[in-house]
């Protein structure tokens, strides 16, 4: 148990909300346009992260360079549209964060900003947080740690004094670059014993865990 955690930032994808089905239909629809070929949902799961630019380079496939751009475009005006339609909350988030409103809450995600702001307030869940990151601010993505750097200097705590948790080795080397402890969540879209050798601080199957460890 520990109880000097001052601020804890979210991942979103994979750690609040589960949004593979709206991915996928997103990238989908991309591949469909272009006249390549579709991903089953599993497959798509294994090219989340890195934000929008590495997840299209990935389902479009080795040597689609040429259509790199337009498959960007074709994703996120569909993505934009429909980040909402079948992207659902984890279960125990929407109970856990309201035992967490005495530390400061933030999220932090590689998606861009705008639909990672809409996908919060889609689901209910944006009044939760202080601040709300995302990619497209002129700042590296995780893993590096210069974004979670810039969050505790906007909500002043100090590194040691912050917790970073995702389900993704990013998450854990962005918390650890940026001197904050780690706690990794098994149920996302990183591979559990992946994650596991990344070391994170903590690790925990299940969401409501988490006051557990943070809370007397």
């Amino acid at each position: 148990m520990i109880q000097q955690i001052d601020l804890i930032v979210f991942d979103l994808d994979g750690t609040l909300a589960d949004s593979l089905p709206d991915l996928t239909n997103a990238a989908n629809y991309a591949c469909r346009s272009l006249g390549l070929p579709e991903h089953p949902a599993e497959a798509v799961k294994g090219m989340i992260g890195g934000g929008e630019r590495k997840f299209v380079e990935r389902f479009l496939g080795p040597g689609k360079e040429g259509l790199l751009e337009e498959g960007l475009k074709l994703y996120l005006d569909y993505y934009s549209s429909h980040c909402g339609d079948l992207t659902r909350i984890y279960p125990g988030v929407k109970e856990t964060l309201p035992l967490l409103a005495g530390k400061k809450l933030a999220v932090l995600s590689n998606k861009l900003q705008r639909l990672t702001e809409k996908v919060l307030r889609t689901l209910g869940l944006f009044p939760f947080f202080a601040a709300v990151r995302g990619g497209g601010r002129g700042l590296p993505l995780k893993p590096a740690p210069e974004p979670l750097l810039d969050l505790m200097q906007e909500l002043q705590t100090e590194p040691g004094h912050t917790l970073m948790v995702g389900d993704k080795t990013a998450d854990v080397s962005a918390g650890r670059g940026a001197g904050a402890l780690t706690l990794g969540v098994t149920y996302g879209y990183g591979d559990p014993e992946v994650l596991k050798a990344a070391a994170p601080d903590f690790l925990v199957d299940d969401f409501a865990a988490i006051p557990g460890i943070l809370l007397p």
